[in-house]
């Protein structure tokens, strides 16, 4: 029987007699599956998929890792990912079944709202998954994904729990229960091993947390890691290109964010709705949301030298979900001492559309800090 609301009623002699409501509530009828391709086992999958995975490392400029996320062959030489395992890299180190590893910066096709992203390197003689059919997909089924558990790769499954189409952004499929970030960019499976969604499905792109550089208040729910939506997989374009694109010439473009640079001196930042005025007063209280008619939204910072820097530009700037800048706060000469300094912008949320926005903080013309905020009317 359909999911929804049905009402038995009784006649007696062709008359009504009474009648009941009742709902059926988290099922939906069994499809009738060939018999030429029969159920494959948990065991069967794992083994078949397992040669197709790999990890995708984030590297700086220096060659140092700092974020690791999944993906998997799409096709030779093509591996597809999220979005989010590649933003604010320098270059990627992609790592195959059996630690062949292989060092790239070439993209050849990504979706910003669809967060995904194919990459290009070498796959030998691996094989890619095959696709399925993401539109056969219905609530309350369950699939299967990969999540990560202690640095490998373990087999396990998903209820779809609901789809929805997200303005901006497209579809998405939510399922429970959550997995690692480091799954991010692997495949969802269904029950044949076949590929019908991409883990991520991001809707704030460049949220992906860096506690090095990063500052995101738990009370917008983007800092968060675990995962619970996929892009359904026919959002990748067929056939892709062959032409690809580098790392950086997508930051240029702003179909990425820029990487974070480290800065010693910067010992805090937050967003507040009022500025303190001497490091030695109470840090001004911690807001993450924003109403349109608030009069400025606070960007508050503190300094302290601990390197060689000790003078240079310190500015902001503010984004929308499309790595728009929509507020530039203009640059300020700052100087840095041994004692503790606070340093604040302010901006007026009203030019805002209702929605999140980042906030890069910048010093000589590079990003050192990233928060978000939310804007409400």
């Amino acid at each position: 029987m359909m999911p929804g609301v049905w009402a038995i009623e009784v006649r007696i002699d062709g008359q009504p007699a009474g009648s009941h409501s009742f709902e059926i509530a988290g099922t939906s009828p069994p499809r009738q599956r060939s018999t030429a391709e029969p159920r494959a086992t948990l065991d069967q999958i794992f083994h078949a998929a397992s040669p197709s995975l790999v990890w995708v490392r984030k590297l700086d400029a220096a060659g140092k890792r700092t974020d690791v996320a999944s993906g998997f062959i799409v096709r030779k030489d093509r591996i597809l990912t999220a979005l989010q395992a590649i933003d604010g890299a320098d270059r990627l180190e992609i790592e195959f079944a059996g630690g062949r590893k292989a060092e790239t910066d070439a993209i050849v096709a990504w979706s910003r709202s669809g967060d995904w992203a194919v990459v290009a390197a070498p796959t030998a003689d691996l094989p890619p998954l095959p696709s399925g059919d993401p539109r056969l997909v219905a609530v309350g089924e369950r699939l299967i994904t990969f999540n990560v558990e202690g640095g490998a790769k373990t087999i396990g499954r998903v209820d779809i729990s609901g789809r929805r189409n997200v303005p901006g952004f497209g579809e998405r499929l939510q399922y429970s229960p959550s997995i690692s970030s480091e799954s991010a960019g692997g495949p969802l499976l269904d029950v044949q091993g076949k590929v019908v969604g991409i883990l991520g499905g991001s809707v704030v792109p460049g949220s992906r947390f860096d506690s090095r550089h990063m500052s995101i208040s738990p009370l917008l729910g983007l800092s968060a890691g675990t995962l619970n939506a996929a892009t359904p997989v026919p959002a990748v374009p067929e056939p892709l290109p062959g032409k690809s694109s580098r790392l950086s010439e997508m930051i240029a473009a702003g179909a990425l964010a820029a990487q974070l640079s480290d800065m010693d001196g910067l010992l805090y930042v937050t967003t507040s709705l009022e500025m303190s005025k001497t490091a030695s007063d109470p840090l001004p209280r911690d807001v993450c949301e924003f109403s349109r008619r608030d009069k400025q939204v606070w960007v508050v910072s503190e300094w302290q030298k601990k390197g060689k820097v000790s003078k240079g530009l310190l500015a902001a700037k503010v984004y929308d979900d499309q790595n728009r800048v929509r507020i530039a706060v203009e640059p300020k000469k700052t100087s840095l001492s041994p004692a503790p300094t606070r340093s604040g912008f302010s901006f007026s949320p009203g030019p805002l559309n209702p929605g999140v926005y980042r906030i890069d903080l910048m010093w000589d013309d590079q990003p050192v800090w990233r928060t978000f905020i939310r804007v409400t009317d």
